[in-house]
């Protein structure tokens, strides 16, 4: 923990700042390190133990590296050696939704390869734009039914059970799996998995928008309203979503 000059190591501070993040009241920290930092997890577990700390009381999640691809070739943003990228480098260069949303793709274990012309299109090869896409359809649809003096009745007037088209049937599927996907990217600590979800209720909305029309003259009135509030449900669904991932909805593209 000391040098032979006496000064202290890196590590000495580590494990004051560890220390006080327990006296100010919190009960399980969790690090998130780089890929070279295997060898610190064990140490620091072992010198909070030595503070009096359960070992389960501390928790590492090891980071694997990210690599930036442009026009087919890395991208090296960084100014000391042209070796490291920040984060704060890859948010300028993309925006800040782009970034979380697109490290948040996979686990945090998994090195990753991040194509700039891929998350800046404007196209369904883009995860960003393919989900926020989805929910400015959705608030279209809001806006259509409004422009056309179309109201959604309340939901206990509305029967869901006409419901009954593959895509439509997709769409609820999608829905139903929320809770079980937060808790389980809970436990994990894997928010990838809340990502994943996300990208499939997006999905299925675009091909239930394809295929089943909403506000068209010859659509049953019922049906219509069932698909109003399908509509309506997969809004929330994405807006959690996108909120737990810290991305923003935009009701505009």
């Amino acid at each position: 923990l000391v040098k032979s000059d006496g000064e202290p190591t890196y590590f000495l501070p580590d494990i004051a700042y560890h220390r006080d993040k327990f006296a100010r009241g919190a009960d399980h920290l969790i690090d998130i390190l780089g890929a070279d930092h295997h060898g610190y997890v064990a140490r620091m577990r072992a010198a909070l133990q030595a503070l009096g700390h359960a070992p389960e009381d501390f928790e590492a999640l090891i980071g694997q590296n990210v690599t930036l691809m442009r026009g087919g070739r890395e991208v090296r943003l960084s100014k000391r050696a042209g070796t490291m990228i920040e984060a704060r480098d890859l948010v300028e260069l993309v925006g800040p939704d782009v970034a979380r949303f697109t490290y948040l793709l996979q686990s945090i274990d998994t090195t990753q390869t991040i194509d700039i012309d891929v998350v800046t299109a404007q196209s369904a090869e883009n995860p960003v734009y393919y989900v926020q896409y989805a929910h400015a359809r959705v608030h279209s649809v809001a806006r259509e039914a409004a422009a056309r003096g179309v109201e959604r009745r309340p939901l206990d007037t509305v029967d869901l059970s006409v419901l009954v088209h593959e895509r439509e049937l997709d769409v609820l599927r999608r829905l139903s799996e929320l809770p079980d996907t937060v808790a389980i990217a809970t436990r994990a600590r894997a928010p990838h998995q809340v990502t994943t979800w996300v990208r499939e209720l997006a999905a299925a909305f675009h091909r239930f928008w394809h295929e089943c029309p909403i506000l068209r003259d010859d659509v049953d009135p019922e049906l219509r309203q069932a698909r109003l509030w399908l509509v309506e449900t997969t809004r929330i669904g994405l807006a959690i979503g996108l909120d737990l991932l810290g991305v923003s909805a935009p009701e505009r593209l």
